[in-house]
């Protein structure tokens, strides 16, 4: 995947709509039963020990999760944010309640950053991580690497990451990295095993089916459901598998791409106008347990704090206008991620 969503909580340039534009009724939205899960029986906010944050189920998992999931890079590739900040940060998430931390071995100093933050707080904390990789070895490495930098003895949920790009078949074969990491939930360094990734959507469907496979994370978000179609194509067979779903690129990710990582801030691919109505949007859709945000300052995560705990469903009016909206900006956004097949 690689990163996660992020925002800018300062001005940025206007996208080319009115708002009158953006308020104008755009007729039935054909994905309604997507954007209201509420309405059409999906899973309903717990609030948690706090009263900070709801929790959800994830899946099959059994477990609670906070509706708002901490995504660690941006801070952690970024070069203006160094491993005390990081470290700042995940405590800051931790205290508001949020217990759903995701992270990788490639996000620069994050998993050094989260190792920290994690002393005496382990067992409260649902841990993921990832690892780019086709083969079994590839995966040991990564996945081990991984434990050390995090200070950890197991993860919670382990994803291969990028599933767009693999072959489902090598993935599987004796020597692959998903049989590989199956075989970890036994020896323990892993509680579940995932798969993540952001474009060629069909890739993925046939992996879900086999059953084998805990939690689905990709990109979904009111914009790109008009490119790659996650919310169409993924979600119905994954909540058929009763899997765990994760949704990151809440923000359509950061402006200018994955290359922009390295910061300092970049803003969010979404104008900070409707940053609310995308968090709305991603927690209406049926199955979804929590939004994987990447923050790269405690102000920003703050932020996404007060828009996760606005967990009002979208009414008729509002899915209109998101569609209409939607449909707009993913003809200027483009295929970002990657190809659409």
């Amino acid at each position: 995947m690689t990163k996660h969503a992020t925002q800018n909580l300062s001005p940025c340039e206007s996208l080319p709509l009115s708002r009158r534009t953006f308020l104008r009724e755009a007729g039935a939205l054909g994905g309604t039963a997507l954007l209201n899960s509420r309405a059409a029986g999906g899973p309903a906010a717990e609030p948690n020990g706090q009263d900070v944050l709801p929790r959800r189920t994830l899946g099959r998992t059994g477990v609670k999760v906070s509706v708002l999931g901490l995504g660690t890079a941006p801070c952690g590739q970024s070069h203006a944010v160094d491993t005390p900040t990081v470290t700042a940060i995940v405590r800051t998430a931790l205290d508001a309640g949020i217990n759903f931390i995701d992270t990788a071995r490639i996000y620069g100093n994050a998993e050094e950053g989260i190792g920290k933050a994690l002393a005496g707080r382990r067992d409260k904390i649902f841990l993921t991580t990832k690892v780019w990789a086709d083969d079994a070895e590839g995966a040991r490495k990564s996945l081990e690497k991984s434990l050390r930098t995090l200070r950890t003895d197991h993860v919670d949920l382990v994803y291969l990451h990028s599933m767009g790009n693999r072959k489902a078949d090598r993935a599987w074969q004796a020597d692959g990295a998903l049989t590989y990491l199956l075989r970890q939930k036994e020896t323990g360094k892993t509680r579940f095993v995932g798969i993540s990734g952001h474009s060629r959507v069909e890739t993925f469907v046939p992996v879900i089916e086999t059953g084998r496979i805990d939690v689905v994370m990709c990109a979904m978000n009111f914009v790109d459901r008009h490119t790659y179609g996650f919310e169409q194509k993924v979600l119905p067979v994954a909540r058929k598998q009763k899997m765990g779903i994760a949704c990151m690129k809440v923000f359509g990710g950061i402006r200018g791409g994955f290359s922009k990582y390295g910061g300092p801030n970049p803003g969010s691919q979404l104008d900070p106008r409707y940053l609310r109505q995308a968090v709305r949007y991603a927690l209406g859709l049926p199955g979804v347990a929590t939004l994987v945000i990447g923050p790269h300052t405690v102000d920003q995560l703050q932020h996404n704090i007060r828009m996760a705990q606005d967990d009002r469903p979208l009414t008729k009016s509002e899915q209109n206008e998101l569609d209409h909206l939607g449909r707009q900006l993913a003809t200027q956004w483009g295929p970002r991620f990657g190809p659409v097949v």
